[in-house]
């Protein structure tokens, strides 16, 4: 006598609706359920499920692609006729539905993933940029004050004898303690040799460095920032070796300029 209950329970009627037990087990269950109507019914249970799952597990719910599996399990009273026509397929099925959904969700989890880091990329590098744009503004808003102070005076530096074509602009302003020097009229700076900024007095004539001036191109293009908390009278620029000099070399006197004190 067959015990219905515990063929239900057993899991085997899963492995018959999956075409995964031997023919002719799968041919026992088949007149068992001809028989039983608890089985088939168990059976029709299992199929539906089969069905429900995969048409959710379909990545793109493609209304052909559930048609082909809908034949291919049939409908229930064929499919119970002739099981050894439908089971090795139905298992081949299902298992091809959960690799296609787990290629589709791998695939989408690494899309979400690259965007992610794509979007994270792009958050660092606006917030690089707009630091970068506010330091641009806060140097350019410092810069704009100094030069539209009523104080800041303006100081043309003019060539020097053997460098006539030379010139240099330097806006200084003796109560802010700063400096601004345009240096786009000095010619390219030589290898191993570095412009050089003085503060002079003139009674008696007394120079400071003010420092360095940098040697790349870019640097001619913008007006330079120089400290500057002396009693300037005048400026000049020489040519020095890389380094800078502690006192002149009167001999590369590029420019000279005087402040008007008028």
């Amino acid at each position: 006598m067959i015990d219905t209950k515990e063929l239900i329970e057993s899991g085997d009627l899963e492995l018959y609706v999956c075409g995964a037990l031997p023919a002719n087990r799968a041919q026992e269950i088949a007149q068992i359920s001809k028989q039983h109507p608890e089985v088939l019914e168990e059976i029709i249970s299992i199929e539906n499920a089969y069905q429900r799952l995969a048409a959710g597990l379909a990545p793109d719910h493609n209304d052909e692609t559930y048609a082909k599996l809908e034949a291919i399990i049939g409908a229930k009273n064929k499919v119970l006729k002739s099981p050894s026509s439908w089971s090795p397929y139905i298992g081949w099925a299902a298992a091809g539905l959960l690799l296609i959904a787990s290629g589709y969700f791998y695939n989408a989890n690494n899309e979400a993933n690259e965007e992610i880091v794509q979007i994270e990329q792009q958050k660092e590098f606006l917030e690089t940029e707009n630091i970068e744009m506010e330091s641009i503004n806060s140097k350019y808003v410092s810069t704009l004050q100094v030069l539209s102070d009523p104080k800041t005076v303006k100081v043309n530096l003019a060539g020097q004898a053997g460098f006539e074509s030379s010139n240099a602009v330097a806006f200084y302003n003796n109560e802010k303690n700063v400096t601004y020097i345009d240096i786009k009229g000095l010619p390219e700076v030589p290898e191993n040799m570095v412009y050089q900024l003085w503060s002079l007095t003139l009674d008696p004539l007394t120079p400071t460095s003010l420092g360095t001036l940098p040697t790349e191109k870019d640097a001619y293009n913008e007006l330079l920032r120089i400290d500057n908390a002396y009693d300037t009278q005048a400026f000049g620029i020489t040519l020095e070796e890389a380094g800078g000099a502690i006192a002149p070399t009167l001999e590369r006197l590029y420019t000279l300029g005087v402040i008007d004190k008028g």
